[in-house]
Formats: structure tokens, sequence, C-alpha cells
């Protein structure tokens, strides 16, 4: 019963098609890495005609487009071209020799295999002793002699299968119907004798694949092992968001116990503003939870992936089968299988322990004139802020009216025109908070901290005016140039010292660090933001969302959530929009009147919450983390002037203004 569940459970969730809901039926798998029955997919491709005019196949589940293998050829010819899921069908056949019985067959997958085709054709059943390597048929004793006796037979090499031997297929070369016993490793591809005097007579690198035998396991083995890791550590830090989930939910519990007992004092004139704090509190549970349950579903999903991998690889190296162990080698020499393991962001990565706690405000003095039962807020204080690798020394204050701590001036020794900070960041190098402003008049990168209680400084030219910089580690960051097709590396030691010029195909304007190797940047003409890896490899392109609306004009500001979305600045559309990195939209803020008229810089708090400064209006608005108008944070009455660049790091917000030549630093957090 145990192993049928096992078998069911298998079978619900690793080997059913999404679309049809129903098992696979000629798997094949999208470069995405999902899988699906050829025909549905087809079906699906079909109704997409944006996808048929892009000669591309889009994914159903991630909307990931799979270029079409021959796009000359006919469109319903494109999804037969997809190379099949050897991986799925290799389950599939194990888990049909394994479960013939259930559909009243007598005879099982191994009793199947040691028959003698000829005979099964002819409507007989004889055991088969026997093997014919060209043909690639089992064979009983009759057959063999009569195979012996025909003229284009008798020179077959048969092998004796001897009982518990297995039978090895061996593919043949569809051009000359030889076996393929070599490789090109220049080529990347399995060929026979013939091939290698054809066509690979100048490559330096044709093997027999017997030779490579112990290369190929030692690969698949290795392979399995790194996925194996993967899903031992996905499933480890599974158990430790589940853990989280209950304890949310039994700190839920002891708060609203504690709300209850405030609220019995207070009797029938606090039963209000009791309901209102219980429905902020489930607000507040199911966002975190939420948060946590998304990371569940997305480890769910790389581990059937690894899981699927797992087992594929397993029945390769128990086969023993050269040509099947050839296909997966090729598999993981291009990536297609370890791929997988090379994330920079992984499940192992823990998530911030911020517990909601009631803090009580309950004053019977004043209990019938001004009752205040409490709130309810996250404990931030403890949590590590990522960005600046140290400790959070206080809670923002969503209410608050930030008060100006400091300003710090930009203006540097060697600077041939007036300062133009355009962009700023804020980073803890050894200790030290060290400022990083993008200078756009004096066309370069400046670092501004303190070491040994004197104020120093560095510069490092750029080759042309600078836009946005965004933190990629501890200490080291990218920056966008305006007129060049460019992204440069600097390393911050708190000194700025030059990594790496990252050549693009576009010039970007917005720039931010999905992960340390991942970025997305927003580009001007065309519209756009693009998904990059750290060599300027675009590997997703968003011009319009996939809700078919389309506001995307000039993305001048970009700002990563801690859900890995994308907050845009678009200076054109007078417009912040969220998406995310596949193009769907999360939400838009496109205020009326005279509230939002040239957003600029965009940064997150603490608590989740958006600041945008809008540059025209001199202003900082605060928007929720759903993009909702909450309220004007910082003014004109603030000594606000064209505000462009924002970083808000440690409750303090670090604001830039356009033709300035100054950082000032606003304090936003809950006074201690």
């Amino acid at each position: 019963m145990a192993a049928a569940r096992k078998l069911e459970s298998l079978n619900e969730n690793f080997l059913t098609c999404s679309i049809c809901t129903e098992g696979y039926k000629d798997p094949c798998t999208l470069t995405c890495g999902h899988t699906f029955c050829k025909g549905c997919l087809g079906k699906f491709l079909k109704t997409r005609q944006d996808a048929i005019r892009a000669k591309s196949i889009p994914c159903p589940y991630c909307r990931q487009m799979t270029q079409a293998p021959q796009p000359d050829r006919p469109v319903e010819e494109w999804v037969k071209q997809i190379k099949p899921s050897f991986l799925i069908q290799g389950l599939l056949d194990t888990l049909a020799c394994g479960g013939n019985t259930d559909h009243g067959l007598s005879m099982t997958c191994s009793d199947t295999e040691n028959r003698c085709h000829p005979c099964q054709d002819l409507g007989e059943s004889h055991p088969a002793n026997s093997y014919c390597q060209d043909c690639d048929v089992s064979l009983c004793e009759r057959c063999v002699k009569m195979h012996a006796s025909l003229p284009g037979t008798s020179n077959h090499v048969i092998a004796d299968l001897g009982g518990a031997v297995k039978v090895t297929r061996r593919q043949m070369c569809t051009e000359h119907n030889e076996v393929m016993d070599f490789c090109c490793r220049e080529c990347n591809k399995a060929i026979c004798h013939k091939c290698c005097v054809t066509y690979h007579r100048k490559c330096d690198s044709v093997v027999t694949i017997q030779s490579i035998m112990s290369e190929m396991r030692s690969v698949l083995t290795r392979n399995k092992g790194l996925i194996t890791k993967s899903f031992d550590d996905t499933d480890r830090s599974l158990q430790q968001h589940q853990s989280q989930i209950d304890e949310i939910s039994h700190n839920k519990d002891t708060i609203k116990s504690q709300i209850r007992q405030a609220s019995q004092k207070a009797m029938d004139v606090i039963k209000q503003k009791e309901k209102q704090l219980l429905e902020e509190l489930n607000e507040m549970t199911e966002k975190q939870s939420g948060q946590v349950r998304g990371r569940i579903k997305s480890g769910e999903i790389d581990m059937q992936m690894y899981q699927q991998q797992i087992e594929y690889i397993t029945q390769v190296l128990k086969s023993g089968s050269e040509t099947d162990m050839f296909d997966v080698y090729q598999m993981c020499q291009s990536g297609a299988i370890k791929k997988a393991t090379d994330r920079d962001v992984t499940f192992t990565d823990s998530v911030p322990d911020s517990k909601l706690i009631f803090v009580s405000e309950l004053d019977e003095k004043k209990l019938y004139k001004d009752v205040k039962l409490g709130r309810i807020q996250q404990n931030v204080c403890d949590v590590i802020d990522k960005r600046l690798g140290k400790t959070q020394s206080g809670t923002f204050d969503v209410m608050c009216r930030p008060v100006l701590n400091k300003t710090v001036g930009i203006k540097v020794y060697g600077d041939r025109k007036q300062p133009c900070p355009s962009d700023v960041l804020v980073l803890v190098v050894d200790g030290e908070e060290t400022l990083v402003v993008t200078d756009y008049n004096n066309t370069c990168l400046k670092s501004l901290y303190t070491k040994n209680n004197k104020s120093r400084h560095s510069k490092l030219d750029l080759p042309s005016e600078p836009c946005s910089v965004t933190r990629l580690r501890d200490n080291q960051v990218a920056v966008s140039c305006r007129s060049h097709n460019e992204i440069v590396i600097v390393r911050v030691t708190p000194d700025l010292v030059l990594q790496s010029r990252v050549t693009t195909k576009k010039t970007y304007m917005g720039l931010t660090a999905l992960s340390p190797s991942t970025l997305a940047a927003g580009c001007w003409d065309p519209p756009c933001v693009d998904i990059l890896d750290v060599s300027g490899r675009v590997m997703r392109s968003v011009s319009r969302f996939n809700s078919g609306e389309n506001l995307i004009c000039k993305p001048c500001f970009l700002c990563a959530t801690d859900r890995r979305n994308i907050l845009v600045s678009d200076i054109d559309s007078d417009s912040v929009y969220c998406i995310t990195p596949e193009g769907d939209i999360v939400f838009t803020y496109t205020p009326t009147g005279e509230r939002l008229r040239r957003p600029q810089g965009i940064t997150t708090t603490s608590t989740g919450h958006i600041l945008v400064a809008d540059s025209w209006a001199h202003k900082v608005v605060l928007l929720t983390p759903a993009g909702e108008f909450v309220t004007d944070l910082l003014t004109s009455q603030d000594g606000l002037q064209n505000p462009c660049g924002l970083m808000f790091c440690d409750c303090k917000l670090y604001v830039v203004e356009d033709n300035g030549d100054a950082v000032k630093e606003f304090n936003c957090s809950i006074p201690q």
C-alpha cells in the first residue's frame, strides 16, 4: 500500500502535464525547464499569435520563450522539433514496467524484454536467449538460426543474453545505418565510423564513446551529487519555513490574547477598535505567511526538477547504456541539468525573523476621553540589514516627520564643474559608513567616508555621465552610463577601484541588482526593462506587460523589493509601477493632479513602504508596499529642491538634489 501511494504521489506531482492534468504523452521540456505533452503544447502555441510572430514557443507556466529550432518550417512542426524529454520518459517507462499488473497484464516488463521480438510480431511468445546488436532485437534459438541463414543478416553480431545480462541499446546513424561508436568532442555529437571519415576528418577530438565512459560516469555522478545536495538543502529550508509559519501562527494567538485582555477593560467603548486591530493583525500575519509560502512554492517546483533529474540519472547509471549516458552527458555538458544548481539565490537563505509585537497604549485615566487600545507593529530592531551588513537601530515610523541630521558636501579637489549628483548609495566597509555618489557633471563616481576621525574621499572617472548606482555585494557596486553601452563594476574599499567594464547592446539609465550576478536595467530607446547577467547578456526583456497594458516609456530609476520584484520610476508617464522579472504587473501608481509630476529616485523602507522622489514638485512621496498613496514625507518646506536620487537604510533617508552639491541625511525612526 505504501509503495502504491508513493507511485500515485509521483504520478500526480511529477508526471502530470499541467495543461491537460493527465499523465505525460510524448513529453518535451522547454529551455525554462518545464515539461508538457507535445500535443498540449502545440494546441497552446496556436492561441499565441504574438509568439508565432516572434518565432518562439511560450511556456504556459512561466511565459519564458523557447526559440523554435527551425522557424522556417510550418508552425505545426515547431513543437515536434523539440527534443523529447528523456528524463520524464525514463520515469514513465519505469513506472509502466512496475504497474502492468494493475492493468490486468500477466506479463511483466522484464518478461516482455526477454521475449523474442520476431515471434511476438507473429503472435507467438518464446523466451529470447540472444540479441542482435545490428537489428537491436532479442531472438530465440529458432530465430537465431534463421537470422544466420539469411544473406542480409548473416554477418550480424549476435550476443548471448546470459539470463540476467541486460540488453544494451546501440544507436544507429540515420544517414549511414551504422552503429555510432564514436563521438566528436569538438562538435559534441555521437557519430559512426563513416561520419568520422566523411564529416569529421578535420576535427581534432574524435574518440570512441567507450574511451570516455569513465569521464561520463564521473560527470553524471558529480552532477547527481550536486543535485542531491540542492535537493537536501531545499528540503531543510522548506522545513525551516514551515516552522516559521507555525511560529507566526503561535505568535498570532499570543497577541490575540493580549489584545482581548486589554479590550476587556474598555468593554463596549473599544469594541470597534479591537475589531480594527484584529483585522490589521490578520492582514500583517497573512503578509508574513504569504512571503514564506511563496518561497515554499518556488522550492517545491525546484524539488520537482531535482527529483526528476536524480531519478533519471540513477536509471541511466544503473542501465549502463552508453547511448543513454551520452545523451545525459551532453545535457550535463551543455548545462541543461547543471544550471538548476548554479543559482545565485538558494532556498538555504534565511528568511528575516520579524515578529509582530503588541504595544499596549491603554491609559485608564483617559479611558472614556481618548481610548488608545494599542497598535501592532513589526519588531524590526533586530533584523539584519543585508544591504549594510549591520543591525537596524530603530523602526521606520510611517507617521513621522523626518528630521535633517546632517548635510555632506560632495565637491572634491579636481572637480572641473559644479557637482551634479544623480544617485546615492550607502555601504558599510570595514565598519565605516561610506557614501557612494554619482556626479553627472564631472563624469565620475565618488566615495565619501571618515577614517581616523578625518573626512576622506575617493574619485573614479567614468566613460560617460553616470546615471544610477546599485549594490551587487557588500563592497561591490554597478554603475550605468548615460551615453555608453556599458555597465561599470566598481569595488569599494572604501576607495573606488575599477573592476570591469561590461559591454551591453543597449544604453541603460536605471539600474538595480536582483542578485549578486543578476541586474534589472531600464532602457529608453527602445523603452524596456531588461534582466541581465553581469556579463551583459540579456536574459529577458520586458517591453510590454503580460496583461497587455504598456506604461514603459522612460524607466529612469529602478529598485528591487524584498520579493525580487522591480519598482520602476518612469519620468515620461509620470508613473510608478511594480513588475515581476517575468513581466507581470503587480501594481501601478499613476495619480492625477499635483501628487506626482516627475518621479525619479525610488527606494524601499525596512517596513516595505515605498519612497519616490518627485523632482518637479520638490517632495518625497510615501506609498504603501501595495503602491497606495500615504503622505508627502518631505516637501519644499523641509528645504527640498529638485530631489533625484534616494537611498533608505538604517532608518535614515539619504537624498541628493539635481544641481546640488551635497547629500542630505534625514532621520525617519521612532525615538528610542
